[in-house]
């Protein structure tokens, strides 16, 4: 069983599309069975439409796709209002959230209040990891330490580089922040997969492609060519996800 836990589904206002044909082509082609499909940005900064849609889609192919909302931290309570909503009317599973996208630092407080909605309901926040300034793995783990009884899910290894300088940097954080997580697309490094399993166990890594701006069977192929257990293995690409999203 494979689990996708970072894919994107609309037409983003900065060139890349996906539409609900191409993620579900990509999942049979790839054998996923399961993925989390997270909105796109378009022009509506509010992301009340993109949560919609991703509701519908979610609705529409119930157990194979799993929607996460996304909001934008400094539109204030009117993105409280929407996150809201995106659980209680939506039905969404969890919280993305884009520092580089929507320009903020992951650790400003201006983050707070939401991270409090997600605490209060439960979700799992994925954070697109890696931008110097905006979402260094640092900065993800000054969050964590606030809010401990949230998981965080750091994006591309938990530093999106391919030259593997931050590796010591996501092994600092992982080791010191137990509620945060790792998903792989974009870990081109076998020691930022391997690692983690080896020092702090099976259960801090979740398999994600970043569909449609990375390639799905080359995600897939790192995990399988990694020095892993089998069991390590199947927690990665399917257990801890399914854990996370009950």
């Amino acid at each position: 069983m494979i689990v996708d836990f970072h894919t994107y589904v609309g037409e983003s206002m900065l060139g890349q599309e996906s539409t609900e044909e191409d993620i579900l082509k990509n999942m049979e082609e790839n054998q996923v069975d399961v993925s989390v499909i997270c909105p796109v940005k378009t022009i509506d900064p509010f992301f009340e439409r993109q949560n919609e849609y991703i509701s519908d889609l979610q609705r529409k192919h119930s157990g194979k796709l799993k929607g996460f909302c996304r909001i934008d931290p400094n539109l204030g309570k009117d993105s409280e209002k929407i996150l809201r909503e995106s659980v209680e009317d939506l039905e969404l599973k969890g919280l993305l959230l884009h520092p580089w996208e929507e320009t903020f630092a992951i650790n400003d407080k201006k983050v707070y209040p939401f991270m409090e909605i997600c605490e209060e309901y439960g979700l799992p926040v994925l954070i697109e990891t890696g931008y110097p300034w905006l979402s260094h793995c640092f900065q993800v783990a000054s969050l964590a330490e606030k809010f401990p009884e949230l998981k965080f899910i750091m994006s591309h290894g938990g530093q999106f580089d391919s030259s593997g300088y931050a590796l010591t940097d996501v092994d600092y954080v992982m080791d010191r922040h137990p509620n945060l997580l790792i998903e792989t697309s974009g870990d081109y490094s076998d020691e930022g997969i391997e690692n983690i399993p080896n020092h702090l166990g099976y259960d801090r890594l979740l398999f994600g492609s970043h569909f449609p701006w990375l390639n799905t069977e080359l995600e897939i192929y790192r995990i399988r060519r990694a020095n892993l257990s089998e069991e390590a293995r199947e927690c990665i690409f399917y257990k801890n996800a399914l854990n996370l999203l009950k």
